[in-house]
């Protein structure tokens, strides 16, 4: 008699790790090459935040090569390029779904709209009356200062300092008191807030804070020619002797 082999039915299974393998193994994928393809991207994104830090144009790139990168890890370290077909369609759906509020998200980002307070705050907006200027940055504001303040108890070192008129100013706060300090700058003239601490109504911007012992970073653009009252707004501090003056040219 004669013996028929029984042969199991051909299917695909998603999860036939055995199959994952020898697809793996046959496609012999060049790690190290993707490893320094991963390198580069990176030393691209390092590059293009150290050198373009102002430059708004660098977003999309830098979004660019993000995705360029998850991808590659998806597909070669995650396996995805030699799973069953079926993991792809949801990954690639995923990515479809989310296609869409990222390109608006980056449209908003590189163009955003002008919103109605903004334009009121300029003499705008339909009140009535001619709209004031729209501020414009200074061509000849150099590059971001880097600048470090010691503060303590209760004090700032230095207690002056110049930038030009537009000029990012990075800080950093080091706290070497026994308590909390932080730097806080009105959006007015010292004529106009000699003591701006005094005033609850003045529109203030705390830039950097540190605790006892660390310090804070903070960043803000200098405003318009003049002289301002930079100070500690933890409540007695500024009366004890804690502020500055910010003289911007």
């Amino acid at each position: 008699m004669d013996h028929v082999q029984a042969t199991a039915p051909s299917h695909s299974d998603p999860g036939d790790f055995a199959a994952e393998e020898a697809r793996i193994k046959k496609a012999n994928p060049n790690y190290l090459g993707v490893f320094l393809v991963l390198a580069v991207l990176t030393a691209i994104e390092i590059a293009l935040t150290t050198l373009f830090e102002n430059t708004i144009g660098r977003v999309p790139i830098l979004l660019a090569l993000t995705v360029a990168k998850a991808l590659l890890v998806v597909l070669y370290y995650m396996h995805l390029k030699f799973d069953n077909k079926i993991y792809s369609w949801f990954f690639g759906g995923a990515v479809f779904a989310f296609a869409l509020p990222f390109v608006i998200a980056l449209v908003f980002l590189l163009a955003p709209p002008e919103l109605l307070p903004v334009r009121e705050a300029l003499g705008g907006g339909g009140g009535g009356g001619e709209a004031a200027a729209r501020p414009t940055r200074n061509p000849n504001a150099g590059p971001p200062m880097a600048l470090e303040m010691d503060s303590g108890d209760y004090f700032f070192k230095p207690d002056s300092f110049s930038p030009n008129s537009g000029q990012v100013v990075r800080l950093t706060l080091a706290n070497s008191g026994s308590v909390e300090h932080n730097f806080t700058l009105p959006d007015v003239t010292k004529d106009k807030a000699a003591e701006p601490w005094k005033d609850p109504n003045l529109t203030t911007t705390v830039v950097a804070k540190a605790l006892p012992g660390v310090s804070g970073k903070g960043t803000f653009t200098a405003p318009a020619p003049g002289e301002y009252v930079f100070y500690c707004s933890i409540p007695g501090h500024a009366e004890l002797g804690m502020h500055g003056t910010l003289v911007v040219k």
